[in-house]
C-alpha cells in the first residue's frame, strides 16, 4: 500500500502544484508552485534505493569507474561518475544528479498552456520507466524534447549543440534527433500519416517483414547475429492490450486534428510528427522487443500533444475529455506499478518503493 501511496502522491501532488502554477497570476507564486511541482518527482528519484531496471548495474559501473577500470559508456556519464568518486561522495549522488537533470529538462519542455495536464501525462507515461530505469536515454530524450523550440525558431546551431550534449549521455538518441532535423517540421498530410500507421499495423499482424529485415541486417553485420536468437527478437508481452489501444487511439485522434492544432500552436507540426513516430515504433515494437528503444525516443510527444489536443474543445467537453483521459492513464499508471514487482517483471522493478536510508 505504501508504494501505491508514494507513486500516486507523486502523480497527483506534482499535478496539483502544476495546476496552481498555471492558474496563478503572480510571478512570485508562479515560481513557488513550479518549484514545488518540480521537487516532488525529483525528490523521489533522488532518495530511492534499488528501484529501476539497472539500478544495481549503475552502482556496479560506478565502482568500476571509481577503481579506474575501463567502462565503455558515453563521456558525460563517465565524467559524472568520476566527479562523484573523486569528491568522495556516495554512489547515490549519481541518481540525485540524473534525477535532477531528467526532471529539469522535462519540466522545461512542458507546454505552458495545459501545464498541469502535461505534468500529469509526464508522470503517468515517462516517470516510472525513463525516470527510474532508462537513466541515460531518458535524460537524452527529455533534452531533445526541450530542443523542439530550436527547430521552431530555426536555430540549428543551438539544436546541434543540444544534440551533441544529448549524445554525451546517450549516443543513439542524440544522433537520431540530429538526423531528423531537416525532416521533422515538414507538413505531412494527416491521411498519409494515418495510412502509414494502418499499413504498419497490418504488416506487424500478418507478415514477417520485420524479422526478415533484421535477418538481412545481420547478414551485413554478422557481429549482431546473436540478436536473432535473443529475447530482443521476441514479440512484446502486452497483457490485455488496452493500454496500447488507448495510446494508439489518442494518437490517431491527435493526428486527425493535426491541421487545427497547427493553426493554434507553432510547434504543433513537430510534436504531431514526433507523435506519429512514437506510434509507428510502438506498433513495430509489438512484434519485436528490440524496437522499444526507438519507441521511447519519442515518448515525450504525447506529453506536449495531449494538452494541445484537449485545448481545441469547448470548456465542458474539454473538462470531460481531461477527466476520461486522466482516469484511463491513472489506471494504466497503477497497473504498471502492480506489474513492477521482482516476482512479476524484474525488467521494470519499481515495486516496492524503497528509500535510500533503508538500504
Amino acid at each position: 500500500m505504501q508504494t501505491y501511496l508514494i507513486y500516486n502522491f507523486i502523480l497527483f501532488g506534482a499535478t496539483f502544484f502544476g495546476f496552481l502554477y498555471e492558474k496563478s497570476q503572480n510571478k512570485g507564486t508562479q515560481k513557488l508552485y513550479w518549484l514545488l511541482s518540480f521537487m516532488i518527482p525529483f525528490t523521489f528519484l533522488a532518495i530511492r534505493y534499488d528501484i529501476g531496471t539497472d539500478y544495481q548495474n549503475y552502482v556496479w559501473y560506478f565502482h568500476k569507474i571509481a577503481n579506474g577500470d575501463v567502462v565503455l559508456k558515453e563521456p558525460a556519464y563517465l565524467f559524472i561518475n568520476k566527479m562523484i568518486a573523486e569528491l568522495g561522495l556516495d554512489v547515490q549522488w549519481l541518481f540525485v544528479i540524473f534525477g535532477f537533470l531528467f526532471t529539469f529538462f522535462a519540466y522545461k519542455a512542458l507546454p505552458k498552456k495545459g501545464f498541469a495536464f502535461g505534468v500529469f501525462i509526464f508522470i503517468a507515461t515517462l516517470y516510472l520507466y525513463e525516470g527510474l530505469s532508462m537513466l541515460r536515454q531518458g535524460l537524452a530524450t527529455v533534452m531533445m524534447a526541450y530542443g523542439i523550440k530550436y527547430i521552431v525558431d530555426k536555430k540549428f546551431i543551438k539544436y546541434l549543440i543540444l544534440s551533441v550534449m544529448a549524445m554525451l549521455f546517450h549516443v543513439g538518441t542524440g544522433f537520431v534527433f540530429l538526423l531528423l532535423y531537416p525532416f521533422i517540421n515538414r507538413r505531412f498530410n494527416r491521411w498519409l500519416l494515418l495510412g502509414i500507421l494502418s499499413v504498419s499495423y497490418f504488416i506487424v499482424l500478418k507478415t514477417n517483414i520485420l524479422f526478415n529485415t533484421m535477418s538481412f541486417f545481420v547478414s551485413l553485420f554478422p557481429k549482431y547475429a546473436w540478436y536473432l536468437n535473443s529475447k530482443y527478437m521476441e514479440m512484446a508481452t502486452i497483457g490485455s492490450g488496452l493500454g496500447i489501444l488507448l495510446k494508439l487511439l489518442l494518437g490517431v485522434m491527435v493526428i486527425f486534428f493535426k491541421d487545427k492544432l497547427c493553426k493554434r500552436y507553432k510547434d504543433a507540426n513537430i510534436v504531431v510528427n514526433m507523435y506519429f513516430l512514437y506510434l509507428f515504433f510502438m506498433i513495430l515494437h509489438m512484434e519485436m522487443i528490440v524496437l522499444l528503444r526507438l519507441e521511447h525516443m519519442f515518448i515525450f510527444a504525447p506529453v506536449i500533444a495531449l494538452p494541445y489536443f484537449v485545448s481545441i474543445f469547448k470548456k465542458q467537453s474539454r473538462l470531460l475529455i481531461v477527466f476520461i483521459v486522466g482516469l484511463l492513464f491513472c489506471a494504466i499508471f497503477n497497473k504498471y506499478i502492480a506489474s513492477g514487482t521482482l516476482e512479476i517483471d524484474n525488467d521494470i522493478y519499481i515495486n516496492p518503493y524503497q528509500f535510500i536510508w533503508n538500504r
